[in-house]
């Protein structure tokens, strides 16, 4: 790496963004420099929307690969079903990654593309390597993504406030997805009340059976 691009990636940001539900981060450097684009958006706009697309190219990225782990990885009398939908939502993600990334090329910015730098800006938690049966796995991938729907939440927000409609719109079709992973996630934790009793509806043992 030259000197000049070691320089690039130490400038400081001027924007500020917002912290996701994760840990506490400071603003991003990876966005610091800005090509000179033709953009009806002021510089200063454009600089937090490419420090807010950035986190979330770096989160995306995390649950991405966190993803492809729990797909490689999960055991148990689950294993298949859990295998196949870790699968399915990591290429329902992988497309948004390629279009934040160019979505902050556009404006100028330089999108975060190594493990080394995902690593360092995410505000995922990552995952444990010692559990790897089905429901310990779902849990883990569950939490992280609400870590990443929260986040989005708020560079949605900011987006909409400073008037980066198309940010906004971009950002908004990912949290769509993200919002779907996590009920399909989820579902598989949620267990119905009457499970492990009675069915409701279903006639007391012993009770006469309804006249039609």
């Amino acid at each position: 790496m030259s000197q000049s691009q070691q320089s690039i990636q130490q400038q400081p940001s001027t924007a500020s963004r917002p912290t996701g539900a994760g840990q506490s981060q400071p603003p991003s450097t990876m966005g610091g420099q800005q090509f000179p684009v033709r953009s009806n958006l002021p510089d200063e706009v454009r600089a937090t929307s490419i420090d807010l697309l950035n986190q979330t190219l770096a989160d995306l990225s995390a649950v991405t690969m966190q993803l492809k782990h729990a797909h490689w990885n999960v055991k148990g009398i689950e294993f298949y079903q859990l295998h196949e939908l870790f699968e399915d939502l990591y290429e329902d993600f992988e497309p948004h990654i390629d279009a934040v990334a160019e979505r902050a090329s556009a404006l100028g910015g330089r999108p975060i593309g190594t493990a080394g730098a995902v690593a360092q800006q995410t505000t995922i938690p990552p995952l444990s390597h010692d559990r790897v049966d089905g429901q310990s796995m779902l849990r883990e991938v569950a939490d992280r993504l609400a870590v990443l729907d929260a986040n989005l939440y708020q560079h949605i927000e900011t987006a909409n406030q400073q008037g980066d409609l198309d940010t906004a719109d971009l950002l908004n079709e990912v949290s769509r997805d993200v919002t779907k992973a996590q009920w399909f996630v989820e579902s598989h934790l949620q267990v119905p009340q009457s499970q492990g009793g009675q069915q409701r509806g279903a006639p007391q043992q012993g009770a006469p059976a309804q006249q039609r």
